[in-house]
């Protein structure tokens, strides 16, 4: 597919799209989780989210062109959100009786991106990329009942971009990204357990939006959405174990470029 999306051509991409993909980013973010365990009675936890995200990234000409690749794409990405989340679960005691509390929650995910850009017509640029990374998450259930955890897994996979320069100084992006959770697992100390995942999928869409104010300063805000599920565990010896969970997150952001 490579190929053959890159063989229409040999041009580098767009100038506009060059810039808006190759600088260091800096973002606010807002945003919204729902977090479901598959369990009866239910255990659910939502509310909003504020963060930051920092990336790096780069689109530059490579040796590649003679085969119509002519881009190299990098990108690193650090995202960071936290939130005093809902939770509505139960005291796993006999009739499990309901329980609610606030949840103290923090997020953290780092992601490496290396892909190659082919221009498929003037102004529009597909970027197919493999992409790895880590990420973790912190609840913290409040109360007489609660208790904190800490989840934490491998990312791996890939992904495809698409850029269009709507302009001179506008460039419009669409992204999605499939990528596995691999060697996941839990923590929780105070109950003195934990457990390991199996491996799981992870799927996230975004559009996004960069305008270039100055000829080293962008201007970008976006809106995405992230998938994800944790396989659960085992029982361990004295019959703990945590449940297959699902967890849904929207989140905007706005943020400035340096560009190179």
């Amino acid at each position: 597919m490579l190929l053959t999306l890159g063989g229409a051509t040999a041009q580098a991409a767009d100038p506009a799209i060059t810039a808006a993909e190759t600088g260091a980013q800096l973002a606010l973010t807002a945003g919204y989780s729902n977090y479901e365990e598959n369990i009866f009675p239910q255990d659910t936890e939502n509310g909003g989210l504020l963060g930051i995200k920092a990336g790096l990234s780069a689109l530059t000409a490579s040796n590649l062109s003679a085969i119509g690749l002519p881009d190299l794409y990098t990108g690193i990405e650090y995202d960071f959100s936290a939130g005093f989340l809902n939770y509505h679960g139960n005291v796993q005691t006999q009739g499990y009786p309901p329980y609610r509390a606030k949840d103290t929650d923090y997020y953290n995910t780092a992601i490496v991106r290396l892909g190659l850009g082919a221009q498929v017509r003037p102004g529009l640029e597909v970027i197919p990329y493999i992409a790895g990374g880590y990420q973790n998450w912190y609840r913290n259930i409040g109360g007489p009942a609660g208790y904190d955890a800490l989840y934490q897994s491998g990312l791996i996979g890939g992904g495809i971009k698409l850029d269009l320069a709507a302009g001179p100084l506008l460039v419009l992006s669409a992204s999605a990204e499939s990528l596995a959770a691999i060697g996941a697992g839990v923590s929780v100390p105070s109950q003195d357990f934990s457990g390991n995942f199996g491996s799981s999928a992870e799927e996230r869409v975004s559009l996004d939006a960069d305008y270039r104010i100055t000829s080293a300063w962008h201007a970008f805000a976006g809106l995405g959405i992230t998938h994800y599920e944790y396989t659960g565990s085992k029982p361990n010896g004295f019959g703990s174990y945590e449940p297959l969970s699902t967890t849904f997150q929207i989140n905007s952001l706005f943020g400035i470029t340096y560009g190179f």
